[in-house]
């Protein structure tokens, strides 16, 4: 067994109303493919990278472009998708876990930082006709670092993830290679035969959700929470009218609720994360979630801790202020 250590940038829309709605809706074009190939020990075998010329967003989303450094011109260089997944494949050698490669045939499985990856190459490869089963039986690292790291951020930076072991970041971020790269430099930090042993109970333990969709076109984040559009959600059981509770920000992009539904009496756990398409213009992801004892219980241990954080600078406020007053005197 192989492991295809691998990293994908990919360009969106510029705006939502040049987003691609068929065969599917396009949340991103692929348009660089890095990977390293190991051995089942993650001895290094052969790396790779290759430039994807987009057939549909053809210039950079100003936010793309940001913070992947990536020009329109040097769009214009790279290989069509078919083409340059044609390479990718014959260069990955064999055939994917869980593909039914006749026995004793050679096989690779995938390793990326986190579930967008191979979601998104998913995506590409139904958009172009081919099969998007590709290398769907997967390793996501961060499962693992998160588990041996004992992380509370589930879906840490890749980033972050090599500072807090001490791996030197001295290339660029969000380049295909490069991140392949600094992926399999994690590897090599952890427990990978640990981690690999453990991976289906990691997996297990992550909830399905009951119900996933996006709303275009929010132009104030501020607000997302009061727009009918985003938090006007029906239960995934019975349809009725969920009842919301108050919205938790972990970051200005995204936030988390706990929902009742008051016909069939059943909690729910609902998140919002909001993608930048261009400079002002967001999609927002609505997920929701069967709610665990574990998740009411946090979430009502979070909301505490907030309005307790809340009454002490508004002590604070008082206090200050009564000292003014008091030097004023």
């Amino acid at each position: 067994m192989n492991y295809i250590i691998m990293d994908l940038e990919w360009n969106q829309a510029v705006c939502p109303a040049k987003m691609v709605r068929t065969p599917l809706l396009l949340y991103g074009e692929i348009i660089q493919i890095g990977a390293v190939k190991t051995d089942d020990k993650f001895n290094l075998i052969d790396k790779i990278k290759i430039n994807v010329r987009p057939k549909y967003y053809k210039k950079m989303n100003s936010h793309v472009a940001q913070i992947t450094g990536i020009t329109d011109t040097q769009l214009t260089s790279g290989e069509t998708f078919p083409q340059a997944f044609k390479r990718f494949k014959e260069w990955c050698g064999g055939n994917p876990a869980g593909s039914g490669s006749p026995a004793g045939g050679e096989q690779f499985r995938f390793i990326t930082w986190g579930f967008d990856d191979l979601s998104m190459l998913a995506d590409n490869l139904t958009l172009h006709g081919l099969d998007p089963s590709f290398g769907s039986d997967y390793i996501n690292l961060q499962l693992i670092y998160n588990r041996q790291l004992k992380s509370e951020h589930l879906q840490c930076a890749l980033s972050t993830a090599a500072e807090s072991l001490e791996i030197p970041l001295d290339v660029q971020v969000h380049d295909a290679f490069n991140d392949a790269y600094l992926t399999y430099e994690v590897c090599r930090k952890l427990d990978m035969v640990l981690g690999l042993a453990e991976y289906s109970e990691y997996t297990a333990a992550i909830p399905q959700p009951l119900f996933k969709d996006a709303v275009n076109d929010i132009k104030d984040l501020k607000k997302m929470v009061s727009d009918s559009r985003v938090v006007d959600l029906n239960c995934p059981q019975c349809g009725g009218k969920l009842t919301l509770r108050q919205w938790l920000f972990g970051n200005g992009k995204s936030c988390k609720t706990i929902a009742e539904c008051p016909e069939c009496k059943e909690y729910f756990l609902v998140r919002l994360k909001a993608c930048m398409i261009s400079e002002h213009n967001y999609t927002v992801m609505r997920t929701i979630f069967a709610a665990s004892d574990d998740d009411i219980t946090s979430y009502e241990n979070k909301l505490k801790k907030r309005e307790e954080r809340r009454k002490q600078a508004m002590e604070r406020k008082k206090a200050e202020g009564n000292n003014d007053k008091n030097g004023n005197v």
